[in-house]
């Protein structure tokens, strides 16, 4: 009975807002997406020099006192000051407006990251090395904790439903997705502000991520990493960055008259169980949490029009996804469009599976396929149709979303169309950075 219940709130996409390396707010994002423009590029935030790797997708128009006062900003870490940018953007394209006090209580907020606000506490252990105790700036404990986020935005907004950060690796936000869909399924909030944000371009951070030799060392044409399911792929490109998704129930977007996006159909979630750095190489989970997702939405898997792969440019983890997509589509793999946006903002860790929702409700509304860049020699060993070079026009009834992670964590989400006669002419920024 409870689960029919839940099966009967439909959930919706209203409201979108990005910081990231290729654009920050919603147009620049899109058309640096449809331009295939890479934001990788060498790393200016320190010097790297005796790095093997020297290249990162780092953020270059963000300006967070666009967003807020010199004084809130020197109390929060650069992972809080990009979700709170995000957040506002997203509000402002859903057009939502709390006028009643009562209605705050109905808005949840659902956020992910990996490693919050770890640079700032690198940081600030290097003050205290040097300078002692006295030294530490004070705001260092409700900073540096991973849930900064959630109460960054709940406190900013003043909404006073259900507030948590999620912190599992590369799911993070996607995780974070998930359950903000069950909680208004479940019918204890109406919207949910669903974010993931990463600020890993820190010294330590970076060089934690260099000593695990998962990324790239292809350093000399920054743009051209990573390489999703190409021959040559050597790693991942770590990058900063956060976005922001407003979810609504059905009723409470209807009420407001809202312009939607992309419907969540589903989602589902699992665990390997078997290594920390790599998906189970057998893909049995893999397969298995792409089903689950795909059956909750009602959906069989010849109706998916498009997938989103997680595609980090890793060795072993295409080859295993793109073998995860063969089992589950068999003979149609060669017909389905597959896109790596990771390819062209690297990524984002705990951040990207909200980064790339953002984008994948936009490729539904929009009737666009996204195009992958640097795979230009395939991996005849990843034989699946990868959209390349150019965006493609299609209408997108399904869009199945995979984010896989460290720790041996997979999610995948289904997002479907809602309607597909609306103009797709008000999707234009009315606030950009």
């Amino acid at each position: 009975m409870a689960e029919n219940n839940v099966r009967k709130q439909r959930v919706v996409v209203t409201g979108v807002g990005v910081v990231s390396p290729i654009g920050s707010g919603k147009k620049a994002f899109w058309e640096s997406l449809t331009g295939g423009r890479s934001g990788i590029r060498k790393l200016e935030s320190f010097d790297a020099r005796t790095y093997p790797t020297q290249v990162a997708g780092e953020v270059s128009d963000f300006d967070p006192i666009a967003f807020m006062s010199h004084k809130e900003a020197r109390r929060m870490d650069r992972s809080c000051q990009m979700i709170i940018a995000a957040a506002q953007m997203a509000l402002d394209d859903a057009g939502i407006d709390f006028t009643r006090e009562e209605e705050h209580g109905r808005v949840g907020v659902f956020t992910g990251t990996a490693v919050g606000g770890l640079g700032w506490a690198f940081r600030e252990y290097s003050v205290f090395q040097e300078k002692g105790l006295k030294r530490i700036n004070p705001f260092t404990a409700i900073t540096t904790f991973p849930n900064a986020s959630s109460a960054q935005i709940s406190g900013r907004f003043r909404f006073v439903g259900p507030s948590v950060t999620i912190s599992s690796g590369c799911v993070s936000s996607s995780l974070a997705l998930g359950y903000a869909v069950d909680n208004i399924r479940l019918g204890r909030v109406d919207v949910a502000i669903v974010g993931g944000t990463e600020a890993p371009l820190e010294p330590g951070i970076f060089g934690a991520y260099c000593a695990a030799r998962v990324m790239t060392t292809q350093n000399d044409q920054p743009s051209l990493v990573p390489k999703p399911f190409d021959l040559y792929r050597d790693g991942i490109v770590l990058s900063e960055g956060a976005g922001v998704i407003v979810c609504e129930s059905v009723e409470h977007a209807m009420r407001r008259g809202s312009r939607i996006y992309a419907e969540v159909g589903g989602w589902a979630h699992n665990s390997d169980s078997t290594n920390m750095m790599m998906i189970r190489p057998d893909g049995i989970q893999g397969k298995r949490v792409l089903q689950e997702a795909t059956s909750e939405s009602g959906l069989q898997t010849k109706d998916i029009d498009l997938v989103m792969a997680h595609a980090a440019g890793t060795n072993a983890d295409d080859k295993t996804e793109a073998e995860i997509l063969r089992l589950i589509f068999g003979a149609e793999i060669h017909e389905l469009p597959i896109t790596a946006i990771k390819s062209m903002i690297g990524h984002t860790q705990g951040a990207c599976g909200v980064i790339e929702s953002a984008a994948a409700v936009l490729s539904i509304y929009k009737g666009t396929a996204l195009p992958t860049i640097n795979c230009d020699s395939q991996d005849p060993e990843c034989a699946i149709r990868i959209n390349r070079e150019k965006p493609l026009r299609k209408n997108i009834d399904a869009l199945l979303l995979n984010t896989f992670g460290f720790g041996g964590k997979n999610v995948s989400v289904v997002f479907r169309a809602w309607d597909r006669g609306r103009a797709h002419s008000d999707c234009d920024d009315s606030r950009v950075i």
